[in-house]
């Protein structure tokens, strides 16, 4: 088991923790969340990294043909992964960094957990879980922003 730490840390189900912790196999597949209340204590074999830190995951398109009548993902930026089969995690977050671009007010967990809901619910995507963690780097911790630097880096 390996124990990480970050400023911030996405959970599978789109809670931003601050200072959470992910506990990951040996494999990368991440089998526990942490709430620290943002309170880290020391823990034998934890590593902190500057920066938001995420299990893998990825979408996969679950049907070619949407239903007529059926709500289509409507923003210009979602636009651009309707011939898309998988977004990987590193497509997911160029996208909210172009995201970013055109709503600047918008942070980070809104973003992210935007794309999520757009993916799922208009965009006939499944959320799939995949081996690796991963840490977003390069962005605005203070004001939860991304930034042209921010980039994602696999850790496991």
């Amino acid at each position: 088991m390996k124990k990480y730490t970050a400023n911030y840390l996405v959970t599978d189900s789109g809670l931003f923790l601050k200072n959470g912790i992910l506990i990951a196999d040996d494999d990368g597949n991440a089998v526990q969340y942490i709430d620290t209340m943002g309170e880290i204590e020391e823990i034998a074999l934890l590593s902190f990294y500057n920066g938001i830190l995420l299990a893998g995951v990825e979408f996969e398109k679950v049907s070619e043909h949407i239903p007529s009548g059926v709500k289509k993902i409507k923003h210009p930026i979602f636009s651009l992964l309707k011939d898309s089969a998988c977004i990987t995690i590193k497509e997911m977050f160029e996208l909210g960094k172009r995201i970013q671009n055109q709503f600047p007010e918008l942070k980070i967990p809104e973003i992210l957990n935007e794309i999520d809901r757009c993916l799922q619910t208009d965009g006939y995507f499944r959320k799939k879980k995949i081996p690796g963690i991963f840490l977003l780097i390069g962005t605005n911790l203070p004001k939860l922003k991304f930034t042209s630097n921010s980039r994602i880096k696999k850790l496991l």
